[in-house]
């Protein structure tokens, strides 16, 4: 029950048909946050808005729709959704909020947890380690503290730095013409926010990639291009130097092969005509003999003459 201090007797005017109320006065009440509210990386948006500010973009080799990727160049300007849960609704988060790169890793299974002194290194503008990963391109609000940056939708966007010092400095990468870098960023509005009573805290996985190389790292991949290149150009030389000699000599060697191949069909031949022959001519005399046998044996036996004597 809400009673008005001082209103007794004020609320009502007497009038010949009684009692009258004088009015009304509509009077907003904020009574917390509501439960079922939640914060939400607006990837739609985020995307479209980085794509006519930067007047391109370029996504990762390998496309993942769920998790769409940034270029280390380009300016990144994020925002955020209010979900009622309980009602489905949803809009535009357009409060005040902090925004701190927490974790990371050369891919989603090898993500590391940074400790709170790392998390101050890597995201507070006031360090002096050369370790910031990022920083905003406006001046803006900082924390009571004065350690870390406060944004809002209105922020003209984040700067990607990855300086000597920090975790994505000289990453190495799985392609040589896209490095890439996963960040896992805390975004909480506690203690900065007045434009509400929710305090709301998202964690989520950014993608990032085209990452530059160090001198060193760039140094030795362009050694070892070099030399592949060289090696490949000097073989190419060797070859075309060593192609008449190796035809040369593949000549010579196909010439002794069919040599050899033609003296050995004419060995066999021959040895086989001569024992053809011999085997003929043994046939031949066999049968001559057989046959000159029976001839012999066929033959009319002589008349016998029987001489009488005369009478």
């Amino acid at each position: 029950m809400i009673k008005v201090v001082g209103s007794a007797g004020h609320c009502f005017q007497n009038t010949i048909q009684g009692p009258r109320m004088q009015g009304n006065l509509m009077l907003p009440v904020f009574i917390g946050c509501p439960p079922g509210k939640r914060l939400a990386f607006d990837i739609t948006y985020t995307l479209e808005y980085n794509r006519l500010q930067n007047k391109h973009y370029f996504d990762c080799v390998h496309v993942d729709l769920e998790m769409p990727c940034f270029h280390f160049r380009d300016t990144f300007y994020p925002f955020f959704l209010i979900q009622d849960m309980a009602t489905g609704d949803s809009g535009s988060f357009k409060g005040s909020y902090v925004l701190k790169v927490v974790g990371g890793g050369p891919n989603v299974d090898n993500i590391k947890e940074y400790s709170e002194e790392e998390i101050y290194r890597f995201n507070s503008p006031l360090d002096n380690t050369n370790s910031l990963i990022w920083t905003t391109k406006n001046t803006t609000m900082i924390t009571k503290d004065s350690a870390f940056s406060v944004m809002s939708h209105q922020s003209l966007g984040i700067k990607w730095l990855c300086l000597e010092n920090s975790p994505c400095y000289d990453t190495i990468p799985h392609s040589i013409f896209a490095p890439e870098f996963f960040f896992k960023v805390s975004v909480s509005n506690r203690g900065v926010d007045q434009s509400t009573y929710c305090d709301y805290q998202l964690i989520f996985l950014l993608h990032i990639h085209g990452l530059p190389l160090s001198a060193k790292r760039s140094f030795i991949i362009l050694m070892i291009s070099t030399s592949i290149f060289l090696s490949l150009v000097i073989l190419y030389i060797i070859f075309c130097l060593l192609l008449p000699l190796m035809a040369k000599t593949c000549n010579i060697l196909r010439w002794k092969i069919k040599n050899i191949i033609t003296s050995e069909f004419y060995y066999t031949h021959s040895s086989s005509s001569r024992v053809f022959s011999s085997t003929s001519e043994t046939r031949s005399s066999v049968s001559s003999r057989s046959s000159f046998q029976v001839v012999e044996k066929n033959k009319p036996e002589p008349e016998k003459i029987v001489k009488k004597p005369l009478t």
